[in-house]
C-alpha cells in the first residue's frame, strides 16, 4: 500500500484541476462507495448526458426487440454474452470492495431477468410518448441494486468516460504515466449489431488503465428511481393517476394483497388476534400490484421526474461528503499507521492489529479522524480505515467473505487451517448483545475455526457504560478477544495540544 492513495497523489496533478473539469478523485487502493445513477444523465441541462441516456434506451429498445422476436424463449448463449450481459467496468474504482477494485460485473441472473421483464412486462418499453429509463425495467426485480444499475451505465457510456479521461490525460499527466489503451467493448453499431473496440490514451496504474468520473453523475445511498422509495411511496400514486375506474381498480387490487398477505398476532391487551402487516408483506402486495398494473410504474416514474431537483442536490450533497471525509479523514489515518507490524499466526495478528488500531484512534490523534463534524463516522468508513492497519500483513485479509451462511466483517487466514474471523460493531447497536452472544459463533461454526475477534467502537460515555455492561453481564470482560475502541471526542486532549 503506497502512501499515494489518491489519483491526484500518485498521478502528480493538483486537486483542482480535477475540481475544475468536475472529475471526482479517486483512490487506487480500493473502491469509494459511490454508484452512477442513470437518472442523472436524463436531467441533467447537458446536452451531451441527454444524448448518453438516450443511447442506454435506444441500447435497450434493442434488447427488447431481440428478447420479443425468441417469443418468451431461452435466449441462445451467445446472444446473452453478447448483448445481455456486461463486466464490471473496475477501472473507475467505485463500488464495494474494500481491498483493490475488483467487483462481479453483471452476470447471467441479470441478463435473465432483463430478458424476461422484456417479454412478460415491458414488451412496449420505448413506445410511446412518455419517457423511459432503465430503472423501469428493474424496479420489480429481486437482486438489482444500484451497483448492478450502476454498472450497466457505465457499460454503456464507456466510450464517453474514456474520452474524458483521455482528454485529462493529455493535459495534466505525464507521459510516462499514461499509454494506449484497447477497450475491447467501447462503441455499439447499431447497423452491424457489433461491439466494437476503441484505443484511448489514458493513465496506466498497475498495468491496467484507469477512467475518471464526473461527479455529477454519482451518487451513493441509492439511484433516485428505486424500490424502496417505490414500495414507500406507493400511497401516492393512486391519487396521481387521472383515471378514475384505473384508480379504484388499483387501490382494490392492493388492498385485496394485503389481506391475502396478512399475518397474525394476539393483541395482549384484547388476548384475541389481529392483524398486522410489516415491510416484507406490504413489499409483496405492491410488488403484486405493480405487475397487475404496470401504469403504476408509470406514475411513480413521473412523480420522481418532477422532484428532479431533488436529486442532484442530495447526490451532490452526498459525493461532497465521501469526497471530502477520502480526502481528510481517511487520508490522515493512512498516512498515520506504522506499516511495520508482522506477527506470525493468523489470531495473533488480528489481535495485535486491532490493538493497534485501538492505540491509533485512542492515543494519536486518530478518533479526530472518525467524526464527520461533529457526528461519527458511519460503520462502513470505519471498517475501511481498520483494513488500512494491515499493510505488510503475512495474513490473506478479506472483506464480508461469502462463505454459506457465516459472513464475517473480516477473514484473517494463513492457509486453510490458520483463520480468524473479524467482527465489527458500533457499540451504539440496538442488537449489540444478541450479535455478542450468536453472531461470531454461528461464523466460527460455518467457516470451520475456533479462532475469532470483536472490534468495538464507542463514541459517547453512555456507550462505554452499555458495552461493559454487556460484557459483565454475560462474564466476557475479561475476554481479550474484545477490543473496545474509544472514539470518544470529550474525553482526549490532542497530542498536538498537549505541553510539555
Amino acid at each position: 500500500m503506497s502512501k499515494k492513495l489518491k489519483f491526484n497523489q500518485y498521478f502528480s496533478v493538483k486537486k483542482k484541476d480535477l475540481d475544475k473539469v468536475g472529475l471526482f478523485n479517486i483512490s487506487l487502493v480500493a473502491d469509494v462507495p459511490l454508484f452512477i445513477d442513470p437518472f442523472h444523465l436524463f436531467y441533467s441541462k447537458k446536452k451531451k448526458y441527454r444524448e448518453l441516456h438516450d443511447h442506454i434506451i435506444k441500447y435497450l429498445v434493442f434488447l427488447k426487440e431481440n428478447s420479443v422476436s425468441f417469443s418468451g424463449q431461452k435466449l441462445p448463449t451467445r446472444i446473452i454474452d453478447s448483448y445481455y450481459r456486461f463486466p464490471e467496468v473496475e477501472q473507475n474504482w467505485f463500488g464495494f470492495s474494500f481491498v483493490g477494485n475488483k467487483g462481479r460485473g453483471l452476470g447471467k441472473k441479470f441478463a435473465n431477468a432483463l430478458n424476461d421483464n422484456f417479454v412478460e412486462l415491458f414488451n412496449d418499453f420505448g413506445s410511446g410518448k412518455q419517457t423511459h429509463h432503465l430503472e423501469k425495467i428493474t424496479l420489480i426485480t429481486d437482486r438489482v441494486g444500484k451497483d448492478t444499475i450502476s454498472d450497466f451505465t457505465t457499460n454503456l457510456i464507456l466510450d464517453y468516460l474514456a474520452t474524458e479521461t483521455e482528454k485529462f490525460t493529455k493535459k495534466h499527466i505525464d507521459k510516462n504515466r499514461a499509454r494506449e489503451f484497447t477497450i475491447k467493448r467501447a462503441e455499439f453499431d447499431f447497423d452491424t449489431h457489433v461491439w466494437k473496440p476503441k484505443r484511448y490514451t489514458l493513465p496506466a496504474f498497475n498495468g491496467d488503465y484507469v477512467l475518471l468520473t464526473p461527479k455529477d453523475l454519482l451518487t451513493k445511498e441509492k439511484i433516485w428511481i428505486n424500490r424502496d422509495d417505490l414500495v414507500r411511496d406507493f400511497a401516492n400514486i393512486p391519487a396521481a393517476i387521472p383515471d378514475n375506474v384505473l384508480r379504484q381498480q388499483l387501490s382494490a387490487y392492493f388492498n385485496q394483497k394485503l389481506r391475502e398477505y396478512e399475518k397474525t398476532r394476539l393483541n395482549k391487551k384484547t388476548n384475541k388476534p389481529e392483524g398486522y402487516h410489516t415491510q416484507e408483506t406490504k413489499k409483496k402486495a405492491v410488488m403484486d400490484t405493480l405487475r397487475q398494473f404496470r401504469q403504476a410504474i408509470d406514475v411513480y416514474i413521473k412523480l420522481k421526474e418532477q422532484k428532479g431537483d431533488q436529486a442532484e442536490k442530495i447526490s451532490l450533497e452526498y459525493v461532497a461528503s465521501t469526497e471530502a471525509f477520502l480526502e481528510n479523514q481517511f487520508t490522515r489515518f493512512a498516512e498515520s499507521i506504522d506499516t511495520s507490524l508482522t506477527p506470525p499466526t493468523s489470531y495473533e495478528e488480528a489481535l495485535d492489529r486491532a490493538k493497534y488500531f485501538k492505540e491509533c484512534v485512542e492515543l494519536h490523534d486518530n478518533y479526530l479522524n472518525l467524526y464527520v463534524g461533529d457526528e461519527p463516522a458511519d460503520e462502513d468508513w470505519i471498517q475501511r480505515m481498520f483494513w488500512l492497519v494491515w499493510y505488510g500483513s503475512l495474513s490473506d485479509l478479506n472483506r464480508d467473505p461469502k462463505n454459506g451462511l457465516g459472513m464475517p466483517d473480516f477473514t484473517a487466514s494463513q492457509g486453510k487451517k490458520d483463520k480468524t474471523l473479524i467482527e465489527f460493531k458500533l457499540a451504539k447497536s440496538k442488537s449489540l448483545e444478541d450479535n455478542i452472544l450468536n453472531q461470531l459463533k454461528k461464523y466460527k461454526e460455518v467457516n470451520k475455526t475456533n479462532n475469532g475477534i470483536w472490534v468495538i467502537v464507542f463514541f459517547k460515555l453512555e456507550e462505554k457504560e452499555k458495552i461493559e455492561k454487556v460484557l459483565k453481564k454475560n462474564n466476557l470482560e475479561n475476554d481479550q478477544n474484545f477490543i473496545l475502541v474509544d472514539a470518544r471526542k470529550d474525553n482526549k486532549i490532542a497530542a498536538s495540544k498537549i505541553k510539555s
